[in-house]
């Protein structure tokens, strides 16, 4: 079995591609697979891959009968157990951990293997998680489980002890939106602003800057996701409820973000370095060292949902001690 042909050069070339497909040719994958990476777009496309391959589809593997798929919903992006007040005639509702669970348990409705997928696995509450948990201590017969999720360590080390793991590489892509150039200049300026020494006549350039740095890059964000989404829910199946588009474009903008915060923290790397090279002898590791610290602790508020404007404020606004203390 071949899933190297359906994937870009980056993920084809990586080392978990290779034993993942050479597990598949010898037919000895398991069936519990982690995958694991800094892109949740990659990690889709090496699910969609495989299960393919497994379900011997001919089309779109997800919209096979055999293959059952579990996303985060609602704003809140959790993955649902199900309540017994929302079962109809005695089916638990769709996109719930107790559906995946009965579906998966069923016989396969082409005679061949069966395939459950949970996106963003992290986003599993205890009651989802440990009754996923049942399940991948005693899988059925012919049914391979998939995980994907950029946050193994969030899952439980139950669950994450009982799959193979793979972590795969994210598509390394420039960010596309076009005022996305101008925006890291402006920024790169405003750290120049900042090394400068704020004084009466650039202090109001200065907090107007970080303002007008924060609401441009929630434009771009929101530009972003809305194009991506805009091509995406066209080929949504068409039974996927509004509360699963919700936490699906909202996965979406999350993803974008990171790809967002990681330029950034590139950007003022390379500021960093060009300082450097300007002033011998005066790298200011602890700055850039502070400053990463402050971009990583402002993207872990946005994990636990804490406002995507005043996270990103907060940012610029300790760049601005540790930038002016430089010298």
């Amino acid at each position: 079995m071949q899933i190297s042909h359906a994937l870009p050069e980056i993920l084809r070339n990586s080392r978990a591609v290779e034993v993942l497909e050479r597990s598949l040719s010898k037919d000895r994958l398991g069936h519990g697979i982690l995958l694991h990476g800094e892109s949740l777009a990659s990690l889709e496309q090496i699910v969609r891959a495989i299960s393919k391959e497994l379900l011997a589809a001919k089309g779109d593997p997800f919209g096979h009968p055999d293959c059952f798929i579990l996303r985060p919903s609602g704003k809140a992006r959790f993955i649902r157990i199900g309540s017994e007040s929302e079962r109809v005639q005695g089916e638990w509702p769709k996109n719930t951990m107790r559906r995946l669970v009965i579906d998966i348990q069923k016989t396969s409705n082409q005679g061949g293997r069966k395939v459950g997928i949970i996106f963003e696995a992290d986003r599993m509450m205890g009651p989802s998680a440990n009754a996923f948990l049942k399940t991948l201590e005693e899988p059925p017969d012919g049914t391979t489980l998939f995980l994907l999720t950029t946050r193994p360590y969030d899952l439980l080390d139950t669950i994450r002890s009982r799959c193979l793991n793979f972590r795969i590489p994210a598509e390394m892509e420039n960010i596309r939106h076009p005022d996305w150039a101008q925006w890291e200049e402006d920024y790169r300026s405003w750290l120049i602003r900042l090394i400068e020494g704020p004084n009466r006549d650039s202090i109001p350039h200065i907090v107007l800057g970080a303002y007008g740095l924060n609401t441009r890059f929630q434009g771009i964000l929101d530009s972003m996701t809305a194009e991506a989404w805009a091509a995406q829910k066209e080929s949504l199946p068409e039974h996927t409820t509004d509360d699963e588009k919700a936490a699906m474009e909202a996965g979406m903008s999350k993803g974008f973000r990171k790809q967002l915060f990681g330029e950034i923290e590139k950007a003022t790397a390379l500021f960093t370095r060009d300082l450097a090279e300007a002033n011998p002898g005066e790298f200011p590791v602890p700055a850039l060292q502070q400053a990463t610290q402050q971009l990583e602790h402002c993207a872990g508020l946005l994990e636990l949902n804490f406002n995507q404007a005043a996270a990103l404020e907060l940012f610029f606004l300790q760049s601005l001690r540790i930038w002016t203390s430089v010298r």
